[in-house]
């Protein structure tokens, strides 16, 4: 199975140590691009930088959202929208405590614990 892990750039450290907890348990990730700063994105480059993303989603089996304290920002939603269209299963890692949110996770994954990717 391949995970696609969707969350805010601001959590990058944390999308980090997600994805070397799934490689570690033998699961294969994709993450977001990560290696352009806020400053330097250039409003051209956003729908390139979606579109990408996207792409990730569709040839994964399943999207895995960090959302730390809950948080899941504009562009997450909008994966996780995608995700859902396209019958992908989508984990959240904490509950977000909006019902309109919770509703679209499949499940609520306790840390680390990735056996349903397996």
């Amino acid at each position: 199975m391949k995970v696609c892990v969707s969350a805010s750039i601001k959590f990058k450290d944390q999308i980090l140590e997600v994805s070397q907890c799934l490689s570690e348990q033998n699961i294969a990730c994709v993450v977001p691009e990560m290696d352009i700063s806020k400053d330097m994105e250039l409003d051209e480059m956003v729908p390139d930088l979606v579109y990408r993303h996207f792409k990730k989603i569709r040839e994964s089996d399943a999207v895995l959202v960090v959302n730390p304290d809950g948080y899941i920002g504009n562009s997450v939603k909008v994966e996780i929208g995608y995700a859902k269209g396209l019958g992908k299963k989508v984990y959240f890692l904490e509950k977000t405590n909006a019902p309109e949110l919770d509703c679209l996770a499949d499940e609520i994954l306790e840390a680390n614990k990735f056996d349903v990717f397996r």
